[in-house]
């Protein structure tokens, strides 16, 4: 689906971004397939581009490392060093590590992932440096002297950097310090792969929506986000005395075994169409659907249709700003239930640390949710 494109397209050059690839234990391969046999479900989406950044959900070759414990919710995720032929099947050379997931096996399980990927000629970005080193930066070179820039982060997780090597956060001062290393480097077009949103809801946080505006009016030409397992919205940021930037609010999943309802089946690919000298030409979206096993397949007909209506009236509401009140409605469903849970998995699992450690991490932004969670 066509999004934008300028009065006289002139596309030379095709980049795609794409959401979460959690390739877990819970994604089997079917009998006899392969990881790149699997990929041709969704290589049509892929067929006319370069390259590609996706975000890898779990950290890969973890055997004989014990995985971090739990405080609160949730499950530890490893994947399989072979699961990266998938990514290549469908040109992703860039690979997001930036998630809550990527350190389930420790400092050693991030550096395993890292070699792995290295290993396979692409490029991991999103973890691994300190706050006083500058954001660990990726650029695509492509024909024609076309320089596309990447950056991962992501907000607010215990394992951020700090003095300390951790994932890359996802603030305006570090994205700040990007763009600076992706103007040094002579990219043409710079793009934010962002892991934040909340799940169970396809609107994204008011606050996250402030943010990657921000980031938008400081240098990136597209900022997208996934973490939701589901689709959002998009919107355009006019910028003044440059060219407009775009916003994708949730790209939903590529392929997961995460599926707790069947909007948890759907993702979306993003397509930058660039011109000769390397600009934003045109702006397209391609649905993914997820099978019942988690595979994400290419639909067509009345599956896509289906897809990009959701997508379009997302958009809409956060254009027009009804998406706020909509959002604190929906999150405060079973709000106080799923805390109460998951604080009491913290004590579970850790005791009275883990009961302080999650108090700890209750920040601003929560507050803020129950607050309006409550008045909604």
């Amino acid at each position: 689906m066509l999004l934008w494109q300028k009065a006289n397209p002139s596309v030379v050059r095709k980049t795609a971004i794409a959401g979460d690839f959690l390739p877990s234990c819970d994604l089997k391969l079917p009998a006899g397939r392969c990881w790149h046999e699997m990929a041709d479900l969704l290589a049509p989406h892929f067929a006319d581009v370069e390259m590609a950044i996706a975000n890898l959900e779990c950290p890969l070759r973890t055997a004989g490392l014990p995985p971090k414990p739990k405080l609160g919710l949730g499950a530890n995720f490893a994947g399989s060093v072979s699961s990266l032929e998938y990514l290549r099947a469908l040109r992703i050379g860039i690979v997001g590590l930036a998630n809550n997931h990527v350190c389930d096996y420790g400092e050693i399980g991030v550096a395993r992932t890292i070699f792995a990927v290295g290993d396979r000629n692409m490029t991991a970005i999103g973890v691994g440096r300190t706050l006083s080193q500058p954001p660990h930066v990726a650029l695509w070179s492509g024909a024609d002297g076309i320089r596309v820039g990447y950056w991962a982060a992501a907000q607010g997780l215990s394992e951020s950097a700090s003095e300390t090597p951790g994932v890359e956060p996802a603030t305006l001062h570090r994205g700040a310090k990007a763009i600076e290393e992706l103007a040094r480097r002579g990219a043409r077009v710079s793009v934010a792969l962002l892991h934040l949103g909340l799940e169970r809801t396809n609107l994204p946080d008011p606050d996250d929506v402030a943010l990657m505006r921000s980031l938008c009016r400081i240098g990136f030409d597209v900022v997208a986000a996934s973490h939701s397992h589901r689709i959002s919205g998009w919107e355009r940021v006019f910028r003044s005395g440059r060219s407009d930037a775009f916003c994708f609010y949730g790209l939903g999943s590529l392929s997961s075994s995460v599926l707790y309802s069947p909007l948890e089946h759907e993702g979306l690919v993003v397509v930058l169409g660039l011109d000769v000298a390397g600009t934003i030409n045109s702006l397209e979206v391609r649905p993914v659907l997820l099978t019942a096993e988690g595979w994400g397949t290419a639909p067509k007909g009345f599956e896509a249709q289906m897809i990009e209506r959701r997508f379009l009236q997302v958009s809409r509401e956060i254009t027009s700003g009804a998406f706020r009140n909509r959002f604190y409605e929906e999150v405060s469903r079973g709000f106080f239930r799923r805390q109460l849970k998951d604080f009491k998995a913290a004590v579970r699992n850790g005791g009275l640390w883990g009961a302080a450690q999650k108090m700890s991490r209750l920040r601003k932004r929560h507050i803020k949710r129950i607050i309006q969670a409550a008045l909604n």
